[in-house]
Parts: structure tokens; C-alpha cells; sequence
């Protein structure tokens, strides 16, 4: 009878557990560093829960793609925002390259198990109890479920991979603030790509290539940022009064 829910909690193990074990191989058992990983994830649900107000507004936009640009911007400016303003008033976020990462893993943990994971358990169990659900397709098996819900599962992979990138971005916007204005435009950006393609498309292999592209381009990107600056001598972000001089 369960089918469509055991199916749910193997996709939320796809899901879930790569993330999850990479930080344990990162972490071990460091125990500032899992504070820093749930940290991360209380911070995004923040930053989510300070928008959400805002996403209520979508009767003032006729146009969906007007909307969607402007929930995309919301998601830039509030995550970014957060991000930056916790990591410079918390000497833990930027201690070390180990505890910047914590934080993105984290941060991109905690927005799959809120948004993935729990939609996909819900819809799930709405399904073995026969309930009808309008706005998805209609699945004629537990197997065509779950094939489904893999692209969904993928791309919290690369939604992972963007928030590190974006939360290393950050990290140097301790020291150059022109860092902290492009991961607002390219967390924005993304976004809005990504859910434009979604519905002018209606193609999901579509949309999650191009958020692939995206994700890995920030990440290449972030990557050099980071070889070119080193990121540490650390002490350069441990005194709080420096940093609040820039």
C-alpha cells in the first residue's frame, strides 16, 4: 500500500545523502563545524521566512515573468543579505576554508529537506491514500513516481554547489563588497533563468542542464576567485573591527 511513500523516502536519500555524507567526510567529528552546517541551515530558513511576506504579493504582478523576476530578486537579496551579515558578525562562519563550506553545505541541506524532501514525502503519501492532486501528473505507477522525482532530487545536488560557490563569494565580500553585489546578481539570475526555462519550456531535462551550466560556470568562477585572493591567512577575518572598517 506504502509504495509511493517508500519510494518518496528512497528519492529523499538520493537526495539527502550525498550532501550529507561529503560534509561528514569534510567534517568528521569536528564539532564546530556541525555547528556551523545547522547554523547554515537556520540562516537560510531565515532568510526565507523574512521574504515570504513579500512572495504573498504575487496578485500585484499580471505577468508571471514579471513575478518571477521579482521572487528571484527577493531570493538574491534576502539569502546573499543573510549570508553576508552572518558570516560578518560570526567569527565561526569565517574561521577557515573548512568552516565557509559548513556553511553552503548547510545552507543548501537544510533547502532540500525543507523544500524537496518534504514535498516529496507529502505528495507521496497523498498518493497511497488515493488523493487527487490537480497541479501534477497524473503517475500510473510508484516506478514512474520515482523516475520523476529524480530530476528533483539532481537538482539539489546543484543547488548545493551553487551556495558553496556563492557562500565563498561572500567570504570575500568581507574584504572587497563588490563580491556581496554579485552573488545578489548571480544567485538572482540564476533563479530566474532557471524557472523562465521551466515555464516557457515545460521541459525539466531542459531546465536542469542550464541550471547545471549555471551552477558549475559560479563555481569554476569562485573557484578562481578564491586561488587568486587566498582566502587565508585567517586572521585577516578573525577581528571583527577590521572587517567593520571596510
Amino acid at each position: 500500500m506504502w509504495e509511493f511513500t517508500l519510494y518518496g523516502l528512497l528519492l529523499s536519500v538520493i537526495a539527502l545523502g550525498p550532501i550529507l555524507g561529503f560534509f561528514i567526510y569534510k567534517a568528521d567529528f569536528k564539532g564546530n563545524l556541525w555547528i556551523v552546517f545547522i547554523l547554515g541551515g537556520v540562516i537560510w530558513f531565515l532568510a526565507l521566512i523574512a521574504r515570504t511576506p513579500l512572495l504573498l504579493l504575487r496578485s500585484l504582478f499580471p505577468l508571471e515573468l514579471v513575478y518571477y523576476a521579482y521572487a528571484s530578486i527577493l531570493a538574491g537579496l534576502f539569502e546573499e543579505l543573510f549570508r553576508y551579515f552572518f558570516m560578518k558578525r560570526w567569527g565561526k562562519f569565517r574561521k577557515s576554508k573548512a568552516h565557509v563550506l559548513s556553511m553552503g553545505l548547510g545552507w543548501g541541506f537544510f533547502e532540500a529537506l525543507i523544500i524537496y524532501v518534504s514535498s516529496i514525502i507529502l505528495i507521496a503519501i497523498f498518493l497511497d491514500l488515493g488523493a487527487s492532486i490537480p497541479e501534477l501528473p497524473s503517475y500510473t505507477s510508484p516506478h514512474e513516481f520515482f523516475v520523476g522525482g529524480l530530476a528533483g532530487a539532481f537538482e539539489r545536488w546543484v543547488a548545493v554547489l551553487l551556495h558553496v560557490s556563492l557562500t565563498f563569494l561572500i567570504f570575500q565580500a568581507l574584504r572587497r563588497k563588490m563580491y556581496l553585489y554579485l552573488a545578489i546578481a548571480i544567485h538572482a539570475a540564476v533563479d530566474f533563468v532557471a524557472v523562465t526555462v521551466a515555464y516557457l519550456t515545460q521541459s525539466i531535462i531542459l531546465t536542469e542542464l542550464v541550471i547545471t551550466v549555471f551552477a558549475l560556470m559560479v563555481a569554476f568562477y569562485a573557484l578562481k576567485v578564491l586561488q587568486v585572493s587566498e582566502c587565508v591567512p585567517e586572521e585577516s577575518y578573525l577581528s571583527a573591527s577590521e572587517i567593520y572598517q571596510n
